[in-house]
């Protein structure tokens, strides 16, 4: 069984690798990223905050798809392709997870990113 030390370690390290998308506003419908990890900004080589969910993707409707999916059923999904980043083309990996409000309704998406190896 795992220390306690080593998972609280290791759940720090999950900061870095993930984006957090919220429910858009009724005023911007525009899915944006509200804040990202540094592993994250290095892979895709600028810093995601506020930036549009679309350039996830090398299809920004695909990311939009992908996010308003989970946004609006609640499951998660898991989504891998090849990706142009600094450096070059790299396989990516993305882990999107709802998360819910206090009324239990869907209020955004943690999307988990790694580049698959």
């Amino acid at each position: 069984m795992p220390l306690a030390g080593n998972i609280t370690e290791r759940l720090a390290d999950l900061d870095d690798v993930i984006v957090v998308i919220r429910r858009p506003s009724e005023s911007d419908e525009t899915l944006r990223i509200e804040r990202s990890g540094k592993d994250v900004d290095r892979l895709y080589g600028v810093a995601l905050a506020g930036e549009p969910v679309g350039g996830l993707t090398p299809s920004s409707a695909d990311a939009d798809n992908e996010a308003a999916i989970v946004l609006a059923s609640g499951r998660t999904l898991m989504m891998e392709d090849q990706v142009q980043v600094p450096g070059g083309s790299a396989r990516i990996v993305r882990l999107y997870l709802p998360f819910a409000d206090e009324a239990g309704a869907v209020a955004g998406v943690v999307v988990g990113i790694v580049k698959a190896v």
